[in-house]
């Protein structure tokens, strides 16, 4: 009788390490991305506005309405920096695509934008390991037994009796009276044990 030959997943530790690595190394980058969008909210938004409140009052609202755009772009970058995980390499493009309009634009300052483009040139090439962790077999678990249960099950647990066209249906009035059956019967009366001294 030939024997059964399992699938192969001797790579299925490499690919967990991996993936593990990616997590780790993005919740650093992100916080790093997180502390210098605090600074560019410093030199790019409070300096500038700072400056224009020694100037006329035109250029003060210009400053205001400069340091509001320059805050929901920062807030903006930061949330997709947030999501744009080594898996989502699009995610990843279109944050460096705006940190690169920031500094253009003023929004970002250099020794803020610098830095964070260095954090997202960084991670390119976690993003090409992730490409390639994703087309490996086992994806996303990579683990023995989630595909043990998949080969003996197959699927998630389905009903066979769905419950969308129960019908809905009011509790009857539960009867004051008390049923016959349920009624408590009286105790047999215990009767005395008769007294043996006296015929001893």
């Amino acid at each position: 009788m030939p024997m059964k030959v399992g699938k192969d997943t001797s790579h299925y530790d490499k690919c967990r390490t991996l993936m593990n690595i990616h997590k780790n190394n993005h919740q650093k980058r992100f916080l790093f991305f997180a502390i210098l969008i605090l600074l560019n909210l410093y030199l790019a938004i409070s300096l500038p506005v700072k400056y224009h409140l020694s100037l006329i009052y035109g250029q003060f609202l210009q400053g205001v309405m400069f340091g509001v755009f320059a805050f929901i772009y920062s807030v903006v970058l930061l949330v997709l920096m947030l999501f744009a995980v080594p898996e989502k390499p699009k995610l990843l493009v279109l944050v460096i695509l705006l940190i690169i309009s920031g500094i253009m634009l003023d929004f970002i300052h250099l020794i803020a934008g610098i830095p964070m483009l260095i954090l997202c040139f960084l991670q390119i090439p976690e993003c090409r390991q992730a490409l390639w962790i994703q087309k490996q077999e086992g994806y996303p678990h990579f683990n023995e037994r989630f595909d043990e249960q998949m080969q003996y099950f197959g699927k998630e647990y389905q009903s066979y009796h769905p419950l969308d066209k129960v019908q809905e249906t009011e509790m009857l009035d539960i009867p004051e009276e008390s049923s016959p059956d349920f009624t408590v019967k009286p105790q047999n009366e215990i009767l005395e044990i008769p007294d043996i001294s006296d015929d001893i």
